[in-house]
């Protein structure tokens, strides 16, 4: 008689025990977890030091920062996301995109943190003429780009193979603890590695590019994906390329942004990611800045809020299936209204950017935990990738302008207004997603909602 443990847990072709249940979601943390600190933690935060020590501007650090990959991500989520479900290799669908891109993330990864002793090494032999800081910039910004390149393919590409090779009966657990994994990461970083950001940003580039190209790799190895049908054929082979191309632009736009519901749905978490522009591009700046804080009390108080957020996710991760991410989701951003206006007038010094800084990070942790599962309620199950892609390139239009409009704005307010900004879109992106909610309430809200179709 078949006992619990030996039950098989299936997705799609492949089926699981529950250790081989364990073994996949462990693979695919570790992963999540070298990931994150890598794009999301080191990234965010080290780029903009690395060009603050060339002297670049805050529109600048902004550009490069934020709305170059936006502009990247524009173009290349909808091919990727539409070629990936598109194709058949013995490794599956995922993997070879994954496994393809992981060494180049890596490797620019590390020529960025050289990248002050390569533009000396330049300016004593090849180019003499040009200044060290210029050679910098120009440097950062070469390899800023291709490391984008490479890293947008596994950003566009490793959220969708959760749904090809986790059983969905775990998902839901899974992404709680997915979310963990990027808190955990946060916290590490910044509580062991901020303080020696400056002095050994080099090492720390090197060090974390490597763990995230050994841990991917054995990921990519260690996960399996199953068997998919062929793709289906949507256009006739005879027609024309250029024609089927044109076809499929229209239909892709038609059922994406036709209804008002997914065009607002889509404005409402791309306002949301513009409110974070200023904090996330120039929140360190601010704190040392500003208000003199060294490196390492920052680091301690991202480290700590990060900390303080996993017993918030766990609780969250367990009200969620009972309040609905979009309630959650929306409520967030309330909460982050009224934390910049106080912060505005009150942070002041250590202790009050400490209060603010912990309260900030369980907020933000709160809406990332939400917004997946948020997506993957309202969106057609059957065309997950698709909207997901579409709400991307809206998003990325509008962080393309954000992050540039905001270093502008940092040039000429000032750093406190990373307060300001945050507070005026969040508050449009609250408003556009009570529009959403309403419509939700219209469609069957908690218990009957039907992702409304347009073809």
């Amino acid at each position: 008689m078949e006992t619990a443990l030996e039950k098989p847990y299936s997705v799609g072709t492949l089926h699981y025990t529950l250790g081989g249940v364990l073994a996949v979601c462990g693979w695919m943390l570790w992963g999540g977890f070298c990931y994150s600190m890598l794009a999301y933690v080191l990234v965010p935060t080290l780029l903009p030091l690395t060009l603050d020590s060339f002297h670049a501007s805050g529109a600048l650090i902004g550009l490069v920062v934020g709305s170059i990959p936006a502009a990247m991500n524009f173009v290349m989520n909808p091919i990727l996301s539409t070629t990936s479900d598109r194709t058949r290799t013995k490794w599956g669908r995922r993997i070879p995109y994954l496994a393809f891109a992981t060494p180049f993330v890596a490797l620019f990864l590390i020529l960025l943190g050289w990248t002050p002793e390569a533009a000396a090494l330049l300016h004593a032999t090849v180019l003499p003429g040009v200044s060290p800081a210029t050679l910098g910039i120009v440097l950062v910004c070469v390899f800023a780009v291709f490391f984008q390149f490479f890293n947008l393919i596994i950003g566009s590409i490793y959220y969708y193979i959760f749904a090809d090779v986790i059983p969905h009966r775990f998902i839901g657990r899974f992404m709680a603890f997915l979310n963990l994994s990027f808190t955990a990461a946060g916290f590490v970083f910044n509580y062991f590695l901020m303080e020696y950001a400056r002095e050994y940003s080099s090492w720390i580039y090197t060090g974390i590019g490597i763990l995230y190209a050994v841990s991917f790799a054995l990921m990519c190895f260690f996960v399996k994906e199953g068997e998919y049908p062929p793709p289906p054929q949507y256009q006739a082979a005879t027609v024309p390329v250029a024609k089927r191309l044109v076809n499929w632009v229209a239909i892709y736009f038609r059922q994406c942004y036709r209804s008002p519901f997914y065009s607002m749905l889509f404005l409402g978490t791309a306002m949301t990611q513009v409110s974070t522009v200023c904090r996330s591009v120039f929140n360190l700046l601010f704190a040392t800045k500003e208000l003199h804080l060294t490196e390492a009390q920052f680091g301690r108080i991202m480290g700590i809020g990060s900390l303080v957020s996993l017993g918030v996710i766990l609780l969250m991760g367990y009200l969620m299936d009972k309040l609905h991410p979009l309630r959650v989701f929306l409520w967030s951003g309330v909460l982050v209204i009224l934390i910049n206006v106080w912060g505005y007038f009150h942070v002041t010094d250590y202790a009050t950017f400490f209060a603010v800084g912990i309260v900030i990070v369980i907020v933000y942790s709160v809406q990332t935990l939400s917004s997946v599962p948020m997506y993957i309620a309202l969106f057609p199950p059957e065309k997950y990738g698709q909207f997901s892609s579409a709400n991307a390139m809206v998003n990325s239009v509008l962080v393309i302008v954000a992050n540039w409009g905001g270093g502008l704005a940092i040039d000429r307010f000032g750093y406190r207004f990373i307060f300001v900004w945050d507070f005026i879109f969040t508050v449009i992106a609250t408003a556009v997603l009570i529009y959403v909610y309403v419509k939700w309430k219209q469609l069957g809200g908690m218990n009957h909602y039907k992702a409304p179709e347009v073809e």
